[in-house]
This record gives C-alpha cells, sequence and structure tokens, in this order.
C-alpha cells in the first residue's frame, strides 16, 4: 500500500507548475479564470467497479478483470474496453482530450456514509466542509444560489447558509414561484399582494435602522433582496426534483445544472447517480450490472457535454469554458470476485475531472498488481515504484486549486497533484 502524501506549504499549493491534473497555463496568472469557474460534482453513489472502465490491471493474478475485455487508448488515455459498453470508448473518442482520470485514489475506509465524507470533504470528521461547499463558500461573486444541490448528500458545517437544496418535492420551485403556502396540505390564508408588500416594506425599514450594528438584521435584508431578486428568474428556472427509486435521465438532470449556471446564480453543484434505473453500484452480488450502469453513464455524459457545448455564460463567453464536471464514486470494489459473483467494498477508488483548466488526454494515478493505489509522482502523475499515493485530500485539493481557492486555508491536505 502507498504511503501517506508529501508535505507542502499552505500557500505554496497555488504557486506549482501545474502539469499534471490542472492545465500548464493554470497558477496565480490564471486567477480570474479560477474565480469563474464553476464545479458540478456528479456522485456516483454505492461503490463503482473501476475494473470495468478505469483500471487494466489485465495480466495480474490477483485482480480479477471482466471476460472478453481489452485494454484500449483513445485521446491519451488508457481504459477497460468491452463491446457490451460502445458508449466508453464512444466517450473517449469525442471527450477523452478534456478529460482526465485519477486512478488510485484511497478513502481509507469501507462504509458507503464514511467513504462519501472522505472523497467529497478530505476527512472523516464531521465538522468540514465538502468541495462544492468550500468552492461555494470562499467564491469572490456573490450568487444566489451559491452551491445547488438537485440530489445527493452534501457535507456542511462552516458554509451551511451556501447550500440551496431543492428537496425531494421540488420545493425550491414552489418557493421561488411563492406557491409553497397555497399547495401546501395544511392550508394556510394568503395575504393580498398589496398587504405583503406593506408587510415587506415595514420589515426593511426596521432592518435598515439595526444593519449598521447588527449583522442578522444586514443578513435577514440580504435575504429578503436575494428573495427578491430569484422571484425574476422564476419563470426562466424549471427545477424538479430527483426521484431516487426510479428511471430517470442524468443528463436531464446536469441539465437542470447548467441552466442554473448559465444564468451565474450558483458556483458549484451537486447529482447523485445511482446507475440504470437507480439500481446501485453496490454490486456485492450480479457484478454484472456495473456494464449497465457504466454504458448509461457515459451515454449520458456525452449528452450533457454536447449540452455544455451549446450554452452561453452570464459573462457572454462559452459556458463550456468555465465549467467543471467532477465525477466521483465513493468507493472501488475489491480486486476479486465474491462467490456470488460479485465484489465488495474497496478503499481505492478513480475519478474523473472535465472541462476548463483541466489538462485532459490523460491518467493520473494507478493501481498496482494487487488492485491497490499506485505510488505517484505528484509533479507529473505519473506512477512509481515507491512513494505516495493519492488520497481523497490530495485529490480534493486539487480542484480547490483549480477553482482559486487555496487548499491551506479551507481543507485538511497536505499536497496537491501538481
Amino acid at each position: 500500500m502507498a504511503r501517506g502524501p508529501l508535505p507542502l506549504s499552505r500557500r505554496g499549493v497555488l504557486g506549482l507548475g501545474m502539469a499534471g491534473l490542472l492545465a500548464p497555463r493554470f497558477g496565480f496568472a490564471d486567477a480570474v479564470a479560477g474565480d469563474n469557474r464553476r464545479f458540478l460534482f456528479v456522485h456516483c453513489r454505492g461503490g463503482w467497479d473501476t475494473t470495468y472502465v478505469f483500471q487494466p490491471n489485465f495480466g495480474s493474478s490477483i485482480v480479477d478483470m471482466e471476460p472478453d475485455s481489452t485494454t484500449r487508448e483513445l485521446n491519451g488515455i488508457k481504459f477497460v474496453d468491452n463491446a457490451l459498453r460502445p458508449n466508453v470508448p464512444a466517450y473517449f473518442a469525442r471527450f477523452g482530450a478534456r478529460t482526465c482520470v485519477v486512478n488510485g485514489i484511497e478513502v481509507r475506509s469501507v462504509t458507503h456514509e464514511r467513504c462519501a465524507r472522505i472523497m467529497m470533504t478530505g476527512s472523516a470528521e464531521g465538522s468540514t466542509d465538502d468541495w462544492g461547499a468550500v468552492l461555494a463558500g470562499m467564491s469572490t461573486s456573490r450568487q444566489l444560489l451559491p452551491y445547488f444541490v438537485l440530489s445527493g448528500t452534501a457535507f456542511t458545517a462552516k458554509y451551511s447558509d451556501r447550500v440551496v437544496r431543492v428537496g425531494e418535492s421540488s420545493q425550491l420551485q414552489a418557493l421561488i414561484t411563492g406557491t409553497a403556502l397555497s399547495s401546501a396540505s395544511q392550508r394556510f390564508p394568503v395575504p393580498s399582494t398589496d398587504r405583503d408588500a406593506l408587510v415587506d416594506a415595514m420589515v426593511r425599514k426596521r432592518m435598515s435602522g439595526f444593519a449598521s450594528a447588527n449583522p442578522i438584521a444586514k443578513a435577514a435584508g440580504s435575504a429578503l433582496d436575494d428573495v427578491e431578486s430569484l422571484k425574476d428568474y422564476a419563470d426562466r428556472l424549471q427545477i424538479s426534483a430527483y426521484s431516487p427509486g426510479g428511471c430517470y435521465e442524468l443528463a436531464n438532470q446536469m441539465a437542470a445544472v447548467f441552466d442554473v449556471f448559465e444564468l451565474g446564480l450558483a458556483r458549484s453543484a451537486l447529482v447523485e447517480y445511482r446507475g440504470w434505473c437507480s439500481e446501485g453500484w453496490d454490486t456485492h452480488s450480479n457484478n454484472d450490472r456495473q456494464t449497465l450502469h457504466f454504458d448509461e453513464l457515459f451515454q449520458y455524459l456525452s449528452l450533457a457535454l454536447d449540452d455544455l457545448d451549446s450554452r452561453t455564460s452570464a459573462s457572454g463567453g462559452s459556458l463550456a469554458d468555465e465549467t467543471v464536471v467532477v465525477l466521483v464514486s465513493e468507493m472501488g470494489r475489491t480486486p476479486q470476485l465474491n462467490p456470488g459473483n460479485g465484489r465488495d467494498h474497496w478503499t481505492f477508488t478513480s475519478a474523473m475531472v472535465i472541462g476548463a483548466g483541466v489538462a485532459g488526454g490523460q491518467v493520473v494515478g494507478g493501481f498496482d498488481d494487487s488492485g491497490y493505489g499506485a505510488a505517484t509522482d505528484f509533479a507529473s502523475g505519473e506512477v512509481m515504484s515507491d512513494g505516495p499515493g493519492i488520497t481523497a485530500a490530495n485529490f480534493g485539493a486539487t480542484l480547490l486549486a483549480l477553482g482559486n481557492v487555496d487548499p491551506g486555508e479551507t481543507a485538511p491536505v497536505t499536497a496537491v497533484l501538481a
């Protein structure tokens, strides 16, 4: 098993020459672009089997590789190819040059909730925000929906006030349009428009007298301003809830996030994907279902990137030039099949980072012949015979750096992938 990460000074992280996951031009000179980048996190909850796409461990006597699979390389990315998953090579043929695969990320646990927290925050402690919350909380611009959580679990502590959840029954849309009270199961009298305006005016007047000395009053005033601003977007936002129990198209959920990004309303967002018809990635038996999950995932990902490429950002440029898509799963699966033709929980996983500021067309890190995360050169991303491996904290620190956030200020990390 690879050893821990190398030490790194807190401020030194952003001054590194970015020859690995981050594009070579990234650094202090690219600070403006970093500030403008928006991040969509797609969490494939349940633990994907990295040997189906990311881990071509052919020739290993320990890792059970799928029959009829081979190693293939497209646009600089080596991956596992199988005729049953045609959407995987189709994706890498079109978008591999914009994609960086990160292999062998260690999460150091085998329970879903704990692994998810580690993968998304770099720590098992409950007092740490996830990467999306930190990016939203450290943003230099004000957004109305800073961390837009369409589905999935966001981990927050310091930046809890930046999280805006859609809700299981699309409560956010009802709040924006003002229909929440009228559609509630328990009816409440709704004031007339004129009376509502009088109340708002009175509240604003009282708060303005306290705002200079009372931070609560100041925050309340800002919240009222935000509500009024969101009303202007009500007819342009059609946000529907995600139902984890049925079939749905991930591309449509990503499109809803792109709608929010396009309007400049959010810095980061989270979507959860549980596989084909939400059957789940946790394949302790019938591991062949991973084929359905991966093939659908890459199909929807291609559709989503086509959609992204057609959009214009709030600043007038291409939204694709400002957007980073991050795909993670909280754990991997054991190198060997169990008696039920499944795989159990494994502490090493992979991720994909796509888009703005990312040095695509490459694989960072890897797996050794036993399925453990390999030692990695943090400056080049290449596998070494000895040295530190990639942890979830290292991975997250790199994402924060990509967003022009100093990881040393916000996360329990000691090194990034330079």
